[in-house]
């Protein structure tokens, strides 16, 4: 009886032979092959729907930044005066405190377990039940009358940002072709900085009692979007199929992805990246090889929570908040105006991102992004103190495109390519966990952009096996 090789002219089905390790070999000629993919429309598709997500975690993140809506002095006269303290007035800053870190704790706890559930119910499914979080946590933030119920429905959308940023980095690199990884991946942060803007926009006609209850509520409607979309649009990830055996099925994503002529291609890729096949079984000690915690790992684990540390540590958040204080001594008096150029200006950098890293390298960018960034910084703090708000508005907005064109942006990327398929999830919940443990947290720490140039290995058009080593 004819083989499947012999029946079909185009391609054959052959065993990717292993390297060191068990680690499958991925060769010049397979990489050639896979850049000749030209994947297809729904695999764009797949990514543009997804990304409603993480736009939920931008918005979130920006939606309390109007000083109408909590300045301490206001809040703490009495009585309130109208049009002032316009979030449940009276408030304290204590309860504000914990309105405003329910959302970023929240999104530590989805970010560390969504990668357990990633890999138990797969990446398409664990987005469909994470719309749950974003639609309760916005409909209870719009509801409520009092500030600490307020804080509860923060901390149920800070779950599903958590989630949503924790799990889209490695859903879109096991979706696309590997030298498509690095402009694909960027679509996350780019997501972020629309959510942050849109806010930003809004303050200008929300700035009422009841105008923010419609920014809280908003989230619903990406929400509703990915559920009405995704049914039809987004596939599951077919290396997560891999991973479970369902080969058919991954075989089946992989040709509606990059068309069947494609799918012994793709499949070279993927397979070298997934664990061996059941059939082959795996030995106790090869099982405890492809820990996330074995030796193997440990050195790319380090630097992607090192790495993601990084970004919250690197002094962009106190520029964004004192952003309104920089123009108003330039002469802009409405803060609303600052934050929305800074937020504005944020959002272009990534878009080019891509073509750079591919020509400098992620590691390179990431250095280059922190040398820059640290210039920026001096120069801003010399503006200060000269006095000359201009050129305080000049240097903070190179300082803002520095981080939009490195660590904004490139922390997802690396995070989720530092990793085998096997391991991805989890390596980057723990990763994006981290980050926003430092949200949380923002402790001084200054050991991170050291270890980058040590331990943060060149992963933009390597493959895992040679990250690894």
């Amino acid at each position: 009886m004819p083989s499947e090789a012999q029946t079909d002219p185009v391609y054959s089905e052959a065993t990717t032979p292993r390297g060191v390790d068990n680690i499958p070999v991925f060769d010049e000629a397979q990489k050639a092959a896979a850049r000749k993919i030209k994947p297809n429309m729904i695999m764009y598709a797949s990514i543009l729907v997804a990304l409603l997500q993480p736009f939920q975690s931008g918005w979130s993140s920006s939606q309390t930044n109007l000083s109408q809506y909590n300045d301490t002095d206001e809040c703490n006269a009495r009585p309130v005066a109208d049009d002032t303290c316009l979030m449940f007035p009276g408030h304290s800053k204590l309860e504000w405190t914990f309105a405003v870190n329910a959302w970023i704790f929240g999104g530590m706890i989805g970010s560390l377990i969504c990668g357990h559930f990633s890999d138990l119910w797969g990446r398409k499914k664990l987005l469909f039940v994470n719309c749950i979080f974003m639609i309760v946590g916005a409909v209870v933030e719009a509801a409520v009358s009092n500030v600490w119920a307020f804080s509860a429905g923060r901390l149920i959308a800070g779950i599903a940002s958590g989630t949503a940023t924790g799990t889209l980095g490695a859903y879109t690199n096991e979706l696309t072709p590997p030298h498509m990884r690095n402009i694909l991946g960027l679509g996350l942060q780019i997501s972020v900085t629309i959510g942050i803007l849109f806010p930003a926009i809004c303050f200008f006609f929300a700035n009422t009692s009841s105008g923010w209850r419609y920014l809280a509520g908003f989230p619903v409607i990406p929400a509703v979007l990915f559920l009405v979309l995704a049914p039809s649009l987004c596939v599951e990830s077919p290396a997560w199929l891999l991973m479970k055996n369902r080969r058919d099925e991954a075989k089946q994503v992989i040709a509606r992805l990059y068309g069947e002529e494609n799918v012994y291609t793709a499949l070279s890729w993927m397979e070298s990246n997934t664990k061996p096949d059941a059939e082959q079984g795996l030995s106790q000690t090869s099982a405890e090889q492809d820990s996330l915690f074995s030796p193997k790992y440990r050195l790319q684990l380090a630097a992607a929570i090192l790495l993601s540390c990084a970004q919250q540590l690197s002094g962009i958040n106190a520029v964004f908040y004192y952003s309104g204080s920089i123009f108003k001594d330039a002469g802009i008096s409405d803060p609303r105006v600052g934050t929305l150029i800074i937020n504005f200006i944020n959002i272009w950098p990534a878009f080019f991102t891509g073509v750079l890293a591919q020509r400098f390298g992620n590691r390179n960018m990431i250095l280059w992004g922190e040398a820059g960034m640290f210039i920026m910084a001096v120069l801003m703090t010399v503006a200060f103190l000269v006095d000359v708000p201009a050129l305080s508005i000049v240097f903070t907005a190179l300082y803002v495109i520095a981080f939009g064109l490195t660590l904004g942006p490139l922390v997802w990327v690396i995070t989720a390519d530092l990793f085998p398929d096997s391991v991805r999830a989890t390596a980057t919940s723990i990763g994006i966990g981290a980050n926003w443990l430092c949200n949380l947290i923002l402790p001084a720490v200054r050991g991170a952009p050291g270890f980058l140039l040590l331990a943060v290995a060149e992963a933009g058009s390597r493959d895992v096996e040679q990250v690894c080593r």
